[in-house]
């Protein structure tokens, strides 16, 4: 069966929580987008390695267990003599806004080789996120995914914080980079307004599908999300539910989705260029009710599959 890697950050959420007096405390969370991605997708049954440096510190150790508890395959794992990420998380708002402090950690000193992994047909390595933003890292993992995308799908989430990119002209290129390689692009309506301003999200899928891209999603919150394949395009409206936060819906997207096209055996992007408006439906489904899911608790708490086709079911 193809298999998933998975290249970007491991850090520690600082959750917000009341104390018995009212006052406001941090508890520490595994983290991180493409952290999250890979648990998700384990979670949904894909065969999973995380390839992210995670510190010596005890939160690395702390990131490093949880994956292997939800079944992500930790044997490349590089260990770092840098300390972890950590990320403070505001709720006030109602949408999670991020502190992030990364300055000299694992993450930004990650550096990935092409010896870590022997991808088969079918194979996709997953980059995005945080880890893109600083150096050298950042430039580090965008020539590991050029190199490896030569044998595999790429599939890129940049899932884009304004507030930590330093040099917005060398992460511009860095991303036109990953987008011309990748077989796999999902973006947020936020992503798509910093990386592309001047188009639509329809304009945006167009360019990249005539290009390497097989698959282009572009997801809006509660409102669902839209793929686009070089033959079809469906809108998915989000699922009714009691919300509880959306910290991770985006990363449980994402995962649930690549475990989705493995399963589906999807092996490059010309099988995913001709998925129609059904397998575009049945895909979005699938990932849009394990977001909802995660987003019935707080923090990242991706569902496994077997509640993925307990809330379908429901939901049919």
């Amino acid at each position: 069966m193809p298999k998933l890697s998975i290249c970007g950050e491991a850090l520690i959420d600082f959750v917000p929580f009341k104390g018995a007096e009212g006052q406001t405390g941090y508890t520490p969370k595994p983290g991180g987008s493409p952290y999250n991605a890979a648990k998700a997708a384990a979670r949904a049954g894909a065969d999973v390695s995380f390839l992210g440096a995670i510190s010596n510190d005890f939160f690395g150790d702390q990131l490093k267990q949880h994956l292997e508890e939800s079944g992500v395959y930790c044997d490349a794992v590089p260990r770092s003599r840098h300390p972890s990420t950590l990320a403070f998380v505001d709720l006030s708002s109602g949408d999670p806004r991020y502190a992030f402090f990364n300055n000299d950690t694992s993450t930004s000193n990650m550096a990935p080789t092409v010896a870590m992994i022997e991808p088969q047909s079918g194979d996709i390595l997953d980059v995005g996120s945080i880890s893109l933003n600083d150096l050298p890292g950042a430039d580090n993992i965008t020539d590991f995914a050029v190199a490896m995308s030569r044998q595999m799908m790429i599939s890129i989430d940049p899932n884009a914080r304004p507030g930590m990119i330093k040099d917005w002209s060398a992460w511009h290129k860095r991303m036109a980079r990953l987008l011309q390689i990748a077989s796999i692009i999902k973006l947020s309506v936020e992503d798509l307004q910093i990386i592309a301003p001047h188009q639509s999200a329809e304009q945006f899928a167009k360019q990249h599908l005539e290009k390497s891209a097989g698959l282009v999603i572009i997801t809006d919150g509660g409102e669902g999300a839209t793929g686009y394949t070089g033959v079809a395009t469906h809108k998915a409206p989000t699922p009714k539910i009691v919300l509880s936060d959306t910290v991770g819906a985006g990363d449980t997207l994402m995962g649930t989705m690549l475990a989705w096209i493995l399963d589906q055996g999807l092996s490059d992007a010309e099988a995913l260029r001709k998925l129609d408006k059904d397998g575009l439906k049945q895909m979005l489904r699938f990932a849009t009710s394990a977001a909802a899911i995660n987003c019935q608790s707080v923090g990242c708490n991706p569902p496994t599959r077997a509640e993925i086709e307990a809330f379908l079911a429901d939901w049919n």
